[in-house]
Parts: structure tokens; C-alpha cells; sequence
């Protein structure tokens, strides 16, 4: 009897390891859906017009695009990105642009964005870093898209 049961418990060990090797096995991937890619290109979108508004100083686009309680992350340390907004008469970008965008999907409703941002212009009389990786966390609420986290670091030259 202690035999079967030791058998049983083991096969629904194994079956269990099995099956959780089938869901975590990469799967190959084939040319990209057309849906997948307006998707990224949509949230990509969004994520050059949060740029803009940034560097424009358009606290009410930039305000509308993230989430409520929104945060990032630079060489500064973490910072509300509410508080970003307020200060951005003390920011000045004298140019800027963005390459090499990715899109990482955790789900149907969140994407994670990473690009190279270069540019010139200061904050708060400090010359800003270019160029920077940096990567945004997307998430779709509702029928609209808005960024939950930024992060930036800069790039060895």
C-alpha cells in the first residue's frame, strides 16, 4: 500500500513538473500578428507624445498620458511623476529623440516600452544625460493607455 501511494504521489509530482514545463517552454515565434504590431506601434506612439509633452512643458498632455500615482526612476532617484510635472518650468530640452524602440508585452493590457533617448537640455540648471536607456510600463485602463512607471539610465559612452 505505502508502495502505490509513493508511486501516485510521484507520477503526480512528475505530471505536475511536466506541466509546468509545457506552459513555461518558449514558443516560436512567427512573423508578427498585424494586431501585435498596431499595438506596438500605438503604444510607442504614445510613449514619443509623452516625450513631446515633456519636452514642450505641456503639463496637461503629460498629465493625461500617466497613471494617477505614476513614478520613475533616473540617476536622481524615485520621483512621483506628478512631481516631474510641477516642476517643469525648471526643465528646458533643447532637443530630443528616440531610437531603437522595443515593445516587451507582460500581458493584453500591459506593455513594457525601451528605447535610447538622446537629447540636450537641463533640469534645474543641471545639464540631462544623453544618451539614456530608458523604459516605460504602459497599461491599458479601460479604453485608454497610460504610463505607470519610467525609468531611465544613462548610457556609457
Amino acid at each position: 500500500m505505502r508502495t502505490a501511494l509513493f508511486t501516485l504521489a510521484v507520477l503526480a509530482l512528475a505530471s505536475g513538473a511536466a506541466r509546468a514545463q509545457d506552459v513555461n517552454e518558449p514558443t516560436q515565434q512567427t512573423a508578427q500578428s498585424p494586431m501585435t504590431s498596431t499595438l506596438d506601434k500605438a503604444v510607442i506612439a504614445n510613449e514619443r507624445k509623452l516625450n513631446d509633452a515633456v519636452a514642450k512643458g505641456d503639463k496637461a498632455t503629460f498629465l493625461a498620458m500617466i497613471a494617477p500615482g505614476a513614478w520613475m526612476a533616473d540617476e536622481s532617484g524615485f520621483m512621483k511623476a506628478a512631481d516631474l510635472a510641477a516642476s517643469f518650468e525648471q526643465l528646458k530640452i533643447a532637443n530630443w529623440a528616440i531610437a531603437d524602440e522595443k515593445v516587451l508585452w507582460a500581458d493584453a493590457t500591459t506593455a513594457i516600452v525601451t528605447y535610447k533617448w538622446t537629447g540636450s537640455g537641463t533640469y534645474r540648471g543641471q545639464p540631462m544625460a544623453s544618451p539614456t536607456y530608458a523604459s516605460t510600463v504602459w497599461a491599458k485602463k479601460g479604453d485608454k493607455w497610460v504610463a505607470l512607471y519610467h525609468q531611465e539610465s544613462e548610457a556609457k559612452k
